[in-house]
């Protein structure tokens, strides 16, 4: 028999001798998988945005809806046909529904045949990877487990029928298990230590701890002059904790001052208006950190105490004179006191 491009042929076999029937709950399960697929990719070529709930809209139903069109018992033969008897252009690609079946018939083919299922899903339904999750799962749901007693094979359309490997579920099911997706991290601080060996990484202390910095061959000229000094760096976040991956010139670059960005009081982190400088130097095993435009001085065997000494120290100067009514402050205690409220657009005095 030839399938028209509009039919979905499905074939259920037993290789259990002592149990040649099929199932109800076989067949339902998997024409059910068939059919959630097929509105899964009408979905997609509607346009639709993605929902992370709900049913699909009316018209990917109209569109997409299977109906039984052929049944074979004993070993289960099941030819199923879009409900919509519109058809389309060929030149277009076909109807909806047409389209979709084709569609289904790639997903069953990167499934049976391609190791990065995910990634080749993901890129067939144009970087919709909510819609690439769902097709898996349906896909699961579809695909016998190892020691299922039926075989089953599809065919779509035109094209030729395809027998699902069994040996493929395990690769299926763990085409969801994704490591998370690496962001990208820009952190500040002085480089302390360096690997110029294999690893080609060096480790930066910074005001949220320690961090280490993964470089490529080619900056290794670049990262062995930066020792000791102020860096700034931008890369992406590993997968092990404070892990970062550089990956050019240009995210790596030095640094005069370290900058604070924030401020912590009792009810919660304040981030400044603009970031307030902070001078650094070190002398035997110990950081002086400093700013003379806001008096401010501190030392710390690290930068994260540095740099919370500086908030702590901030926070009381806040105290002192941001807080304060002017009529208790000196002219220069006034113009300190509006220097300070700027960092966190509170309004100046006005007098």
């Amino acid at each position: 028999m030839v399938r028209s491009n509009r039919e979905i042929e499905l074939y259920i076999t037993s290789n259990d001798k002592a149990r040649l029937e099929i199932s109800v709950s076989a067949v339902s399960s998997n024409i059910q998988a068939i059919q959630n697929l097929m509105y899964i990719m009408g979905d997609h070529l509607e346009g639709h945005q993605p929902r992370s709930a709900g049913g699909f809209p009316k018209s990917v139903k109209q569109n997409c809806e299977l109906v039984i069109s052929g049944l074979e018992f004993g070993s289960a033969a099941i030819t199923m046909k879009l409900a919509d008897s519109q058809h389309g252009l060929d030149e277009a690609g076909g109807t909806y529904g047409e389209r979709a079946i084709s569609l289904v018939g790639a997903v069953i083919d990167i499934a049976s045949n391609r190791e990065a299922i995910f990634p080749e899903i993901v890129g067939l339904l144009h970087d919709d990877k909510h819609r690439a999750i769902r097709t898996i799962q349906e896909l699961g749901n579809l695909w016998p487990d190892g020691d299922s007693i039926y075989d089953i094979t599809l065919g779509f359309g035109s094209q030729g029928t395809v027998k699902l490997d069994s040996t493929r579920k395990p690769m299926i099911r763990n085409a969801l298990v994704r490591p998370p997706e690496p962001t990208e991290k820009t952190i500040s601080g002085r480089m302390v230590e360096l690997s110029v060996d294999r690893k080609r990484q060096f480790v930066i202390d910074t005001p949220e701890g320690k961090y280490t910095c993964k470089y490529p061959p080619e900056l290794e000229e670049s990262v062995i002059k930066r020792i000791k000094q102020l860096v700034n760096v931008s890369g992406l976040i590993g997968a092990a904790k404070h892990t970062i991956t550089i990956e050019s010139e240009m995210a790596f670059k030095p640094l005069k001052s370290l900058p604070l960005t924030h401020i912590t009081f009792d009810e919660g982190i304040r981030e400044l208006r603009y970031p307030v400088d902070m001078d650094v130097e070190f002398e035997g095993d110990e950081y002086i950190l400093y700013n003379n435009e806001f008096n401010l001085l501190v030392t710390s065997s690290n930068l994260k105490e540095g740099m919370e000494r500086i908030s702590d120290e901030l926070k009381l100067l806040w105290l002192d004179y941001a807080e304060e009514e002017t009529g208790n402050l000196t002219e220069g205690g006034i113009i300190f006191r509006d220097k300070l409220r700027s960092l966190l657009d509170e309004g100046i005095t006005v007098e």
